[in-house]
């Protein structure tokens, strides 16, 4: 019965219908892989993979959800089980819903929670890594099962390199791919990775060109998450273009290493006030603070209508708060379980629609046996790059030589190592110097492009006339962000994200 859910491992999704006892089943795996979208009306039950499918059916009324509006202003990203409509939930993870049309009931059960792995590792540091180690290689071989054509997304940070360095490419065959600006650090930092591992390799190059058509790309890029994702660099529309030709069924990405490396988890990552913290009470306003790069100095009162302000001045607090009911954790774990179960869940596998339009993607760092012994450890161990050093250095030493782009030292190096290259590396990067770029160019096309899509589409007569936002704030946001006094890129980008989503569903 329902209890197959439990016993299921992986990343799933499923919908089960029970004619003898008039039941619809949904399922979700321990982590939430796949979105499965559900509205409940009188004698009626919608669900669909897409949320614009479920808004198809006549019975939805959609609207825009304020409570969610408030989540993407502050993280950049919603929480929980809302979606931008009103009345459609997403199903959490580890969840079975029922519901049963002969009577109309529906009924959430969770199954287990991921807060239940961490639990105290008793050897030592070195039993532990040689463990860890054993897992994600299986991990790894897992993911390149089945009778599949194999890709990886490399760049030149750890997370992939790990990844690679656990696969045999005379034994499977591994096509490895990169995008970037001409000259950036990933794409000079995955050729040389590529040629020590012997793949087979290519460089999708971020051109002007590219980055004119933004509206054009957003749009698409709205449509395929249903309104849910915030690009950081606008380079997810290439990849697909050069996923098309790609000879790949399977692509491999790095997702999820950073809770191999909390320290570098953002925006959930651990920093030594967190660490100080003797227990949750003062994380949650602390987080509020510390995480909102979005609305950070925009008075959200001055913004908003103030029908819309009432519900979405506290709606982030609010979810923060659920977010963490009933979870008994240190704060350092605290910021490990957040990062998994919101950002991981609602951000990552926004991200992962687009390119599962194409091929199948697998993320090994989310493994759950990889991820129920990495909890285990003391979170000291992991919030450094120990762990990846000691797995990449373990399969493949000579990828460790190599320089890790965020950093400029190579990837073997020690903290103190790394400090000193860390401040080079950053200087090369505000220089541009062919080599040391990063992989896009943001910034540039924040002054251009953006703010003349923000400025078509926002301040149009079908915008304004919903009445959400005040006019004359939007003009202020985008005319400090034209001049650089302030930037507000993000807050606009998501604005936009969220008109566009408008006119394609409402």
């Amino acid at each position: 019965g329902n209890k197959c859910a439990a016993m299921l491992k992986g990343a799933f999704c499923a919908a089960v219908l029970d004619e003898r006892t008039k039941q619809l089943v949904l399922m979700s795996d321990l982590l939430g892989s796949y979105f499965l979208y559900w509205f409940k009306g009188p004698q009626r039950f919608v669900f669909a993979s897409e949320l614009k499918a479920v808004l198809r059916d006549p019975a939805v009324k959609p609207s825009l959800e304020p409570r969610a509006v408030a989540d993407y202003v502050t993280f950049g990203f919603l929480f929980g089980e809302k979606t931008l409509a009103a009345h459609v939930q997403l199903l959490p993870a580890a969840s079975i819903l029922t519901y049963c049309w002969d009577d109309g009931q529906c009924a959430i059960e969770p199954y287990a929670h991921i807060a239940a792995a961490f639990q105290p590792w008793e050897g030592t540091q070195a039993e532990y890594l040689e463990a860890l180690c054993q897992v994600f290689n299986r991990a790894v071989q897992r993911a390149v099962s089945g009778k599949h054509r194999f890709g990886l997304s490399l760049s030149g940070g750890l997370d992939s390199r790990t990844i690679l360095s656990a696969i045999d490419c005379t034994h499977t065959p591994l096509s490895t791919y990169t995008l970037g600006v001409k000259g950036c650090a990933d794409e000079v930092i995955a050729a040389r990775l590529s040629r020590i591992a012997g793949t087979q390799h290519r460089f999708f190059e971020l051109d002007a060109g590219y980055l004119g058509e933004f509206l054009a790309h957003l749009r698409t890029m709205v449509s395929l998450t249903d309104g849910m994702y915030l690009t950081h660099g606008l380079t997810e529309v290439l990849a697909l273009r050069g996923l098309q030709d790609a000879d790949c069924s399977v692509l491999l990405r790095g997702h999820g290493g950073e809770l191999a490396k909390t320290s570098l988890a953002w925006p959930f990552h651990t920093d030594a006030r967190v660490q100080a913290m003797p227990g949750s009470a003062e994380f949650i306003p602390y987080m509020l603070e510390r995480v909102n790069y979005i609305s950070r100095g925009v008075a959200l009162q001055e913004l908003f209508t103030d029908t819309w302000y009432a519900p979405v001045k506290e709606g982030a607090r609010i979810s923060l708060e659920v977010s963490l009911a009933d979870v008994h954790l240190s704060p350092v774990e605290l910021c490990n379980y957040l990062y998994l179960t919101e950002h991981h869940r609602r951000f990552t596998n926004a991200s992962l629609e687009l390119f599962r339009n194409l091929v199948e993607v697998r993320l090994p760092f989310v493994d759950t046996d990889f991820l129920t012994l990495l909890f285990r450890c003391p979170p000291a161990w992991r919030d450094g790059t120990t762990i990846h050093q000691a797995i990449t250095g373990g399969n493949n030493h000579a990828l460790l030589r190599v320089r890790n782009s965020n950093t400029g030292a190579p990837g073997g190096a020690g903290p103190v190592l790394e400090k000193v290259l860390d401040k080079f590396n950053t200087l090369f990067k505000r220089l541009n110097l062919p080599g040391y770029r990063h992989y896009h160019n943001f910034e540039r096309w924040m002054k251009q492009t953006l703010i003349e899509s923000v400025e078509k589409v926002l301040l149009d007569t079908d915008s304004l006339t919903r009445g959400i936002y005040r006019e004359a704030t939007l003009r202020r946001l985008i005319e400090e962000t034209r001049s650089g006094a302030a930037d507000h890129a993000y807050l606009l980008q998501i604005l936009l994200n969220l008109e566009l989503w408008q006119r394609e569903n409402l």
